[in-house]
């Protein structure tokens, strides 16, 4: 049955469909797997979503002179929160006490320094309440590092010819904070829980920095130098005009990262459209092959039944071989992405964008989608084709 059906057969129309398939699922495999990953690019060090940003008034020339101040005063925080195109906005607190950072451990040299410390509300950054929360009764006090100061610190100890360290490494570090005055000095355990490129100064939770201002501080009068201000859905252009206007700046890296990855989901997303397209005309020609297939096995098909085959096991013969087709095709087309996607990876990374290297689920999801939809399609026009030659 299998040499009656598709031996001696003009297969160059079959070659076409399967040719567009490849193209069609390699621009489908690879522009999901960048879209997801250009989605989820700096989300793990960048704590504020992509609506939200850091906001400081320009530092012009007056300054020097001692004309402007860089702090923000409650009018103005008040004539920002009152903008439509503003969801929230808050101070960034900042200790008002001197803070000394000290790593006292085996696996590196001792380390000393003073340091900035900065706190927001907890409602601003993407990070587990229970792993950044302190309270009286805590051990010690969880805090978000600058990648800077990861790399700072891995420079200073290839300098001393030591290995470096990672950031799983480092977080079970011992450390202390040095806190409060010489005459009132107070030690505190703390625990690297994370890193940011977000934020410059070292991330402590708002219960610990309001205590320790209240209890460390030489004066209690806030500086209010930055806010962090969130945008409503869709408003981010209308925030970034305004900030303009007023002359406050926000930071450039988290603008350029926002336009980058919008832009650039743009772009993949007409990929993505484009290789559906390429798809669907692929299965219209594969569909119409196996229709005029069908039609020129018309005899032999009626033949098969009369003989006492049934409609299911002649269905199942053409079933069969296209997915075998559409197995190679997948076959040729998984091979190519993962070369190709590597590539694309290994040169990302190699221009200093770092991305993780694993094949998108979504990738593997959309194949298989695409997979039962063609059988699916298939199995209803043979199914309906052999049917009517069955009642001829």
């Amino acid at each position: 049955m299998q040499k009656l059906f598709f031996y001696k057969q003009n297969r160059f129309q079959l070659f076409i469909a399967c040719f567009g398939c490849v193209i069609g699922l390699i621009m489908l495999l690879v522009s999901i797997q960048l879209y997801i990953k250009a989605k989820l690019y700096n989300d793990d060090a960048a704590l504020l979503d992509e609506n939200t940003l850091i906001v400081q008034k320009q530092v012009g020339r007056a300054a020097h002179l001692g004309i402007g101040s860089p702090n923000f005063s409650q009018s103005e925080i008040a004539e920002l929160k009152s903008q439509e195109f503003i969801t929230t906005c808050s101070p960034i607190m900042s200790n008002q006490f001197e803070v000394i950072v000290e790593i006292d451990d085996p696996i590196i040299p001792a380390f000393k320094s003073n340091i900035f410390l900065q706190s927001v509300e907890n409602e601003f950054i993407d990070i587990s309440s229970t792993q950044f929360d302190w309270s009286d009764s805590s051990d010690y006090v969880p805090v978000v590092m600058p990648n800077n100061f990861l790399i700072m610190l891995n420079t200073f100890l290839s300098a001393s010819a030591m290995p470096q360290l990672s950031e799983s490494l480092i977080s079970n570090v011992k450390m202390n904070l040095i806190v409060g005055p010489r005459s009132n000095r107070a030690i505190i355990p703390a625990r690297i829980v994370g890193f940011t490129d977000t934020f410059s100064a070292i991330l402590v939770p708002s219960t610990f920095l309001k205590m320790a201002n209240l209890k460390y501080a030489n004066t209690q009068n806030q500086f209010q130098s930055q806010l962090v201000v969130k945008a409503a859905d869709k408003m981010l252009g209308l925030l970034e005009s305004h900030l303009k206007d007023k002359g406050y700046e926000s930071g450039e890296g988290q603008l350029f990262i926002s336009r980058l990855k919008s832009a650039l989901s743009v772009v993949l997303v007409l990929v993505i459209c484009l290789a559906l397209l390429t798809l669907l005309l692929s299965f219209i020609i594969m569909i119409q092959y196996l229709l005029s297939l069908l039609s020129n096995l018309s005899f032999e098909i009626r033949v098969m039944l009369r003989l006492g085959h049934s409609i299911y096991v002649l269905k199942n013969k053409f079933l069969r071989f296209f997915a075998f087709i559409f197995t190679i095709v997948s076959t040729v087309s998984i091979i190519s992405f993962y070369f190709m996607s590597s590539a694309i990876e290994n040169k990302l990374i190699s221009s200093g964008i770092l991305i993780n290297k694993t094949i998108s689920v979504w990738s593997v999801v959309s194949l298989f989608v695409v997979f039962i939809i063609f059988i699916l399609s298939v199995n209803f026009y043979t199914t309906r084709r052999i049917k009517a030659q069955f009642y001829c």
